[in-house]
Parts: C-alpha cells; structure tokens; sequence
C-alpha cells in the first residue's frame, strides 16, 4: 500500500476567465471537460485527466488528489485514516472519468482526495520528450502543493494526518526563533516534497501550486514568456536552501500563487527522521542568498 504523487488540485479564482485565458495562452494547460463553471485542464498532451480544476468564487485550494495504484487500497486507507481519528468518505464523483474515490479534511480545512490511477505512468522517458509540442510555458508535468498553516499547533496536526494516515515521510522542519513549525517538507515516495507546509495569515488555504519545469533554462524561458505576456514573477529565478529545487514564483489571475520547479531532489535510503533547522542558523529560501520578499508570507 503505497501512494502515487500528487494528481491534481482544485483552486478556487475570483475571476475563472481570466484565470481560464492565463492558464490556457500563457501558461499553456488544455482544457479537457468542465462541469458549468468548474474547469478541467491538463498539462500533459496525451493525458486525458486533469491536473488543474478551476472553480469560480474566491482564493485558495477547495481540495487535491493523491494518487493510488488500485480500488482494493481505498479501503485499507480508509482503515488507517479512522485509527487516527479522521472520518472519510466514499464518492463516486472526484472528477470526470474518475468515480471511486476516498476524501477527507485535512485539521486546516483542506479537502484531500485519494483518487486510483492504475493508468499512471510509471515514469517519463526521456527518449519520448514532448516539450517541443508544448506551448506557452509548457509544464511537464504538476508538481506539489504547498498548503498553508496558521499556527504551530495546526502544522503539527496536518503533519500527524498525513504521516499517520497516509504513510507520509516528513522531509525536513523549518523552526522559527520561538522553536515553531514555520514551515515543513513531506513526501509520499523519494522525491523531497509533494505536500509543503508554510505558515500563512489566518483564513488562507494555499500557499502555492507548483508545475514541473526541466531545468534552469526553461525557467529562463518561462519568465520571458510571462513578462511577454504582462505577467511578472514574484522571486526568482532561484535555487532554495531547503530542498534546494530552482524555483521561480509568481501571483496569477485569479489570485493563487504558482511556482515553477525543477531539479527537485530524491531522499537517499530509507530515512524517516525529519532534519530539523532553525531561522538565524540556515536560509530555507534561498541557496544564494536571494533575500525572501515580504510578501511570502502570504497565502491565498
């Protein structure tokens, strides 16, 4: 019983055209189905499912999806769930084409759906690169979500969900100067992070959506591609402390941050003890000395 990476995520926009015109013309997802005005995109040019659901009205994630290999592991999810204390629920409706699934609220609200994908590749090769058919800046692939806490109390609680619940390994912790969780770094597998934890202001949901780019050149490409277009990067391009992934980030219409990632590290071995680091002894932003912008500390 294992879990897959992330599959998709469902962002509330203030203004879904808007939104729908970024993610299509300049960040270069396709639509695939909508349900009214709940919209399905996709990055990936032969995936028929969605990675990105818009839904019209406010900021913030509604809910994400992580993948599982088989029906016959929802029930044994659902078990270790209720062990802790978390009551789910069955659904035959998480997206289009997708009817059984298993959902649940994470301690801050957000909704997380395990979805089975038996189809999923198990991997991209790379002797079958698709970025020449790519437009706009052409993501390979989603990447991770970063959600966002208030409090020590709630980070440590979101934490426990999935560590307990799901099987999650945490990363890395990142203390401020009073010894609380500012931020924290969970996987499902080997990659350093599909779940990150920043603390946000109150009331917000989502610190950031993050897409798969292949290196330092296509986040160079990117940003050109961006600023053509009227759209201007928050930070970076970078390389952060922890994790040490190149980043770029930026604000989009309807009001959610993305980042643009790559080079994203793999965990060696079975190590399960999370590395905890404290501000004034380490830069979790940057690698570079790139200077944190104030307004990262906000969430949508």
């Amino acid at each position: 019983m294992a879990l897959q990476k992330l599959v998709w995520a469902e962002l509330a926009v203030t203004d879904i055209d808007q939104a729908l015109e970024f993610n299509i013309d300049v960040l270069g997802l396709r639509e695939v189905s909508r349900e009214g005005r709940k919209i399905y995109l996709s990055c990936d040019i032969d995936d028929p499912h969605a990675q990105l659901v818009l839904t019209d009205g406010g900021t913030g994630v509604r809910s994400f999806a992580l993948g599982v290999d088989s029906e016959d592991e929802l029930e044994q999810f659902e078990a270790r769930l209720a062990v802790i204390g978390v009551t789910t629920e069955r659904r035959s409706d998480a997206a289009p084409e997708q009817p059984t699934s298993v959902a649940f609220h994470l301690p801050t609200g957000q909704e997380v759906v395990l979805l089975p994908r038996p189809d999923r590749p198990l991997y991209r090769h790379p002797g079958f690169d698709t970025s020449s058919q790519r437009r706009g800046v052409g993501p390979a692939d989603i990447d991770h979500i970063t959600i966002a806490f208030s409090d020590d109390a709630e980070a440590r609680a979101v934490a426990h969900v999935l560590t307990h619940g799901l099987g999650f390994k945490i990363s890395d912790i990142f203390l401020n100067a009073d010894d609380e969780w500012q931020a924290a770094w969970t996987r499902a597998g080997e990659v350093h992070h599909d779940v990150g934890l920043i603390r946000c202001q109150p009331g917000a949901s989502l610190h950031h959506l993050a897409w798969t780019v292949d290196n330092m050149e296509h986040q160079k490409r990117a940003a050109d591609t961006l600023a053509s277009a009227g759209h201007l990067l928050e930070t970076g391009p970078g390389r952060h402390g922890v994790g040490g992934n190149l980043y770029s980030y930026l604000w989009t219409p309807g009001g959610n941050r993305y980042e643009l990632s790559a080079e994203m590290p793999r965990i060696l071995g079975e190590r399960t003890d999370p590395i905890v680091r404290k501000a004034g002894e380490f830069d979790a932003f940057s690698a570079w000395g790139a200077t944190r912008p104030e307004s990262f500390t906000h969430g949508s």
